[in-house]
């Protein structure tokens, strides 16, 4: 089995997919990922906040070419460190749950 080292940036996981770490993983430090097929890309969450997520955006650009177009993001839940960054996709379809978010320590 094959182990990635829990760094900050982008990762290929292989077949096309990446995960985009921000260690340490504690509050407003989440993780996301890509997913590509040819030309479609499919984010899957955005970053704690502007800064972050351009970051990330830029990184995810620079080595893949399809990111450079994001068709779809997924946000798994509406935790601010999962979606505050969505305004730099505002042209993307967003696909989100309309609960509430998780209320932490309960």
């Amino acid at each position: 089995m094959t182990s990635w080292a829990f760094t900050k940036g982008l990762h290929d996981l292989g077949n096309s997919t990446y995960a985009y770490l921000q260690p340490d993983g504690t509050w407003g430090w989440s993780n996301a990922g890509l997913i590509v097929d040819g030309d479609a890309a499919l984010l899957v969450d955005t970053l704690f906040d502007v800064r972050l997520t351009r970051e990330m955006l830029a990184a995810m650009r620079s080595a893949v070419p399809a990111a450079r177009k994001i068709g779809t993001v997924v946000n798994t839940h509406g935790n601010p460190d999962h979606v505050f960054g969505n305004q730099l996709v505002a042209d993307s379809t967003i696909i989100a749950s309309t609960g509430p978010p998780k209320r932490f320590g309960r």
